[in-house]
């Protein structure tokens, strides 16, 4: 029997959560980031900011989910209502972050994660799930698309840095979800 499995996050959570999100993003990022972009990834910053969403979250269709193997965190998402401006709110969610600690990668965690994700919203409602990936981000893109996501045409771009001088690009992809018969 497997000790592995996703659970709601709650209080206490934050420090776990900061520290998988900070290990998971020098590990991804580390070279396609700017460095000073990265240097504000820290444990106790990104801990402060998950304990937050994890209490206080800004609606019931906010939530911030967390697997698990035996006691330790192997990763979290983030599910929040849809906010581009061409999708409609009530109908679509988007899975706004999926992170897995390095050290647990390739044991499940994301398949178990996103599974979670989908049924939470069906539950809400929802029909459509969208995520913004970085256009180089290969492993995560490969993963979302395995699972039948699919980029929709749009892409936008962020500055990372404080003189607009990094930039970097992001797809968009989405799935259709409904509820199980």
């Amino acid at each position: 029997m497997s000790d592995s499995y996703v659970r709601p996050a709650h209080a206490g959570d934050g420090a776990a959560l900061g520290a998988a999100h900070a290990r998971a993003w020098h590990d991804a990022y580390t070279g396609v980031l700017p460095a000073a972009a990265l240097a504000t990834a820290t444990p106790e910053a990104l801990a402060a900011e998950w304990e937050d969403a994890a209490v206080a979250p800004p609606s019931p269709r906010h939530r911030v989910l967390v697997a698990c193997a035996g006691s330790t965190t192997a990763g979290f998402a983030a599910l929040v209502p849809g906010s581009d401006e061409d999708l409609d709110p009530a109908r679509a969610g988007e899975l706004a972050i999926l992170v897995i600690d390095p050290a647990r990668q390739r044991e499940g965690h994301a398949s178990r994660l996103l599974t979670a994700v989908v049924a939470d919203a069906v539950s809400d409602g929802v029909d459509t799930l969208v995520t913004w990936v970085l256009e180089n981000d290969k492993p995560l893109y490969d993963f979302l698309t395995g699972a039948g996501w699919a980029a929709d045409g749009a892409t936008r771009e962020l500055w990372v840095d404080e003189t607009g001088g990094a930039v970097i690009r992001q797809v968009r992809l989405h799935t259709a979800v409904s509820p199980m018969p």
